[in-house]
């Protein structure tokens, strides 16, 4: 058999050395896959917080670690990175813009609400740039906030029926109480917001019965709801419960297709209704009723087995889930002609083997390529001489490698996915203290000390935070080891993706599995196969504040402009100058001002002043939807009522008394004037409202850069339409064709929605029939001259302005004996340790008032790639 035993092939490869890499790159494959990587190099991105959970109020502090794709090492191309706080009904909260400190790295805070209602966040950061491939890429971390409201009362969610509708039955308890409990109110807000009109629960012998109406469910089947109990507001979203005995399994044949007359390995995933794992066991049986295989799922819904697909023959799968429920499903049918790469783990080596029908006797010609991250490592003929291709450990990189078959077409006829372990890939950190124990308040000296896997030190920089082991539980879902190495490179949701890095025996079974079952593409393979190399990518790398536009005078560009450009954030920060260009296009770039700046630009002749100069600016990259890729667990995390009480207590000694607003007050307050649901031509099939909370989170450009967050309408140039027609404008009620956006600027606007067509279509006939975009002004629109045609105000997103993370220092007999309580959970935050040549860092901090069960957790990257990430008990 053929072995490929050392991994001097991809060293060479990576060091462009002529020896090992000239038979791959004389091969087209090789050549345009090395042309679509070295014009599209990509990033990747982890986020690092202080602590998994927070009470609403807190600030979450975090570092977003930005590599390089293929060497994972500190990545700076990108000169910012957003980060989004999203709520569970997938609403964007807050939206901040990081530049890099200058040591190049990314890290800062966000504020949660003193009012934030309970539930499980996500943080998604990313890069303009990584959105080239697509939402699925960006950086994610769930965290969960809670209020100290919730802690008397606890909801239960029952499903009732789900036919069209969703009908429910709630009821309240208390924690270590079974006995039923009746809030003073309980109001559902369906759609997950408490800007829409909240539905009251009535209640009958401790239960209420609420039927959520089809178009009320998102796309998360998440609601939010209100109760006031004890004279506290408490707001929490949940999850609507699903039916239990509705379950899907997909199966998946080793290599992509079915094939006949082979032992095939077949791999099956099971997924609940609410789109988590269930776990199964069943039967494979013919359309003769002949039993051909068991199956049983061993980790996370996920399993395999063995079939021989016969020729004529169909097969089924006979399914019984944990819970008892039973399903029966078709497996794929066997396509024609179809040929398989099979792939085996066997100790330190990988087997491959090729699966095709046993009928088949020809050779057809097949090319074998692997790639890791855009580097191809190997190229070469199919050996049909050789039963198996055998390749050692060390061959491959750490990290997901994709196995291709490719004709001699350069069609990918069969593609399989395997996971590398190696040790070489994480860094070793060691943690010592000067003390075994330690004292309330007293000094901690810590010095760390890092390793690659032979031992020898490490250059690198990691963000480190120490928590009080008591009120803090780890994250157990992911970290940057799991970011990095798996879910990066897959699409969709990864379930738990640290389970798979637990050490245990069937870890590499698990893996596999994994890679069998999930789907992946970073680059469009098969376009870049055919020579079809990506050119121009519609997000290019962001490296400044950019402002372009055109300034004409009559029918014509102005060549001779004067163009300046004012950055004003409560005073004049900078002034910028352009020149336009002999068709009047000017930029003005490598520019960068802190959030809340806005730019005033300004265009003049130089010789008559403003007559006749009209100012047109080019639309701003807008940053991304809000989406969410992770799922929400089934058991909420509870927070422990003492942890809750004693980070309520924290909260209030540095911000003053929460305020508890009464029932009453919140139903008279929860609308306000001149609101979408004020409008006559709201309804509930309006899909999105853009709110004046949206608008001032989301730091819109234009008008129309609102008008793209809509579902369903398209912007193209200063063109909205809806399937390919353009809409109607109504602008505070008043219906307007050919309407001119550039009229109104953001900060006119109190809200804006698409009223389909069958909303307005009956109010304005044909004029309407392409529905309308309802615009609804802060003050009611009055024509104003405030801006004239020759000046234009843009308002970017600024980058956020650094904070220290405050830690307190005892190093005085009067500041050890305060009697302010020290309740600190979060001990210390460093968004950035570097050690030197030897590998070290020496870190001081003081205890709080608790002063034991500290645990350190660790996440970066060495210098040369290794992964830093490390979480274990101080004292």
């Amino acid at each position: 058999m053929n072995r490929i035993g050392l991994p001097l092939f991809a060293l060479l490869f990576l060091l462009c050395m002529p020896l090992g890499a000239q038979q791959v790159l004389r091969d087209s494959i090789s050549y345009y896959l090395g042309q679509e990587m070295a014009s599209f190099p990509q990033e990747r991105m982890s986020i690092h917080t202080d602590r998994p959970s927070y009470l609403a109020g807190e600030r979450i502090w975090f570092r977003t670690h930005l590599v390089d794709a293929l060497q994972m090492k500190q990545a700076n191309a990108s000169r910012y990175v957003y980060v989004e706080l999203i709520d569970p009904a997938a609403q964007l909260v807050k939206r901040i813009k990081l530049r890099p400190d200058s040591l190049g790295y990314f890290h800062g805070h966000l504020d949660t609400e003193e009012q934030q209602p309970e539930g499980y966040y996500t943080l998604r950061a990313y890069t303009q740039y990584m959105r080239n491939v697509g939402p699925d890429y960006f950086a994610h971390r769930q965290v969960f906030i809670s209020t100290p409201a919730t802690q008397d009362l606890t909801p239960h969610v029952r499903l009732i029926e789900n036919d069209g509708t969703v009908a429910t039955a709630i009821h309240f308890s208390s924690v270590g109480c079974a006995d039923t409990l009746v809030p003073q109110e309980a109001t559902i807000f369906p759609k997950g917001t408490l800007e829409e009109d909240g539905i009251r629960l009535k209640f009958r012998d401790g239960v209420a019965k609420f039927t959520f109406r089809k178009w009320e469910v998102n796309d998360r089947r998440t609601f939010l709801l209100q109760t006031v109990y004890n004279n506290k507001v408490a707001s929490r979203f949940l999850s609507l419960p699903t039916d239990t005995t509705r379950f899907a399994v997909s199966f998946f044949p080793e290599g992509g297709s079915a094939i006949v007359g082979c032992n095939q390995r077949i791999a099956f995933k099971a997924l609940a209704a609410d789109g988590l794992s269930i776990e199964v066991e069943g039967e494979v049986v013919d359309d003769l009723g002949q039993k051909c295989a068991l199956l049983q799922s061993v980790h996370l819904g996920m399993g395999s087995f063995v079939l021989n697909y016969k020729a004529g023959r169909k097969y089924y799968a006979h399914c019984l889930a944990k819970n008892g429920a039973k399903q029966t499903f078709e497996l794929p049918q066997p396509k024609e002609d179809a040929v398989g790469l099979s792939a085996r783990w066997n100790g330190d080596f990988l087997r491959l083997s090729l699966l095709q029908p046993a009928a088949e006797s020809r050779q057809r010609p097949l090319t074998l390529v692997a790639q890791l991250r855009g580097l191809v490592l190997y190229a070469n003929p199919w050996d049909y001489s050789q039963p198996r291709i055998t390749f050692e450990r060390s061959f491959f990189p750490a990290g997901i490698t994709h196995l291709m078959l490719i004709d001699d077409k350069k069609n990918i006829v069969s593609e399989r996915l395997v996971f590398n372990m190696r040790a070489d890939v994480k860094a070793n950190l060691t943690a010592a203290t000067d003390k075994l124990a330690y004292e309330p308040r007293q000094k901690v000296d810590l010095a760390l000390t890092l390793k690659d896997a032979l031992g020898y030190p490490l250059k690198g920089n990691f963000s480190l935070s120490v928590v009080d082991g008591h009120d803090v539980k780890p994250d157990s879902t992911q970290n940057i080891f799991s970011d990095l190495l798996l879910t990066s490179d897959l699409r969709g949701y990864i379930e738990q993706p640290l389970s798979y890095f637990q050490g245990n025996k069937l870890q590499s079974y698990q893996l596999d599995l994994l890679m069998m079952t999930q789907g992946w593409r970073r680059y469009n393979i098969p376009e870049v196969l055919k020579g079809n190399v990506t050119e121009k990518l519609s997000y290019p790398l962001e490296t400044s504040d950019v402002v372009k536009g055109r300034v004409e005078g009559f029918l014509k560009g102005l060549k001779d402009a004067n163009l300046t450009l004012l950055a004003i954030r409560d005073s004049l920060l900078g002034t910028h100058v352009a020149i336009p260009d002999k068709d009047g296009y000017f930029s003005f770039d490598q520019m960068e001002y802190p959030e809340r700046t806005k730019y005033i630009i300004q265009a003049l002749k130089s010789k008559r002043g403003s007559a006749g100069v009209f100012l047109t600016l080019d639309s701003v990259i807008s940053p991304a939807q809000p989406q969410l890729k992770l799922l929400q667990p089934r058991t909420p995390l509870l927070a422990e009522r003492n942890y809750v009480m004693k980070m309520d207590q924290k909260y209030t000694l540095e911000n003053g008394m929460r305020v508890y607003n009464l029932g009453e007050i919140l139903v008279t307050a929860r609308r306000k004037s001149n609101t979408a649901g004020d409008s006559p031509y709201y309804s509930a099939n309006v899909s999105r409202v853009i709110s004046r909370k949206d608008i001032e989170k989301g730091n819109f450009s234009s008008v129309l850069d609102m008008v793209r967050q809509l579902p369903g309408v398209a912007v193209i140039g200063s063109e909205v339409t809806y399937r390919g027609q353009p809409t109607l404008v109504i602008l505070d009620n008043i219906p307007e064709e050919n309407f001119d956006y550039e009229r109104l600027i953001p900060d006119d606007v109190g809200d804006l929605f698409f009223a389909p067509p069958t909303t307005v279509g009956p109010v304005f006939g044909g004029r309407g029939a392409n529905g309308a975009i309802v615009i609804n002004t802060r003050r009611g629109f009055v024509e104003k001259n405030t801006v004239n045609n020759n000046m234009a105000i843009v308002r970017p997103i600024g980058y956020q302005q650094s904070v220290e993370f405050y830690s307190p220092v005892y190093d005085t007999p009067e500041k050890l004996k305060s009697t302010k309580p020290d309740l600190r959970s979060t001990i210390y935050w460093n968004p950035a340790v570097t050690t030197d040549e030897h590998g070290e860092a020496h870190i001081s901090f003081y205890t709080a008032d608790s002063s034991s069960r500290y645990r350190l957790a660790v996440e970066g990257v060495s210098a040369i790639g290794a992964i830093i990430c490390s979480e274990q008990d101080l004292f």
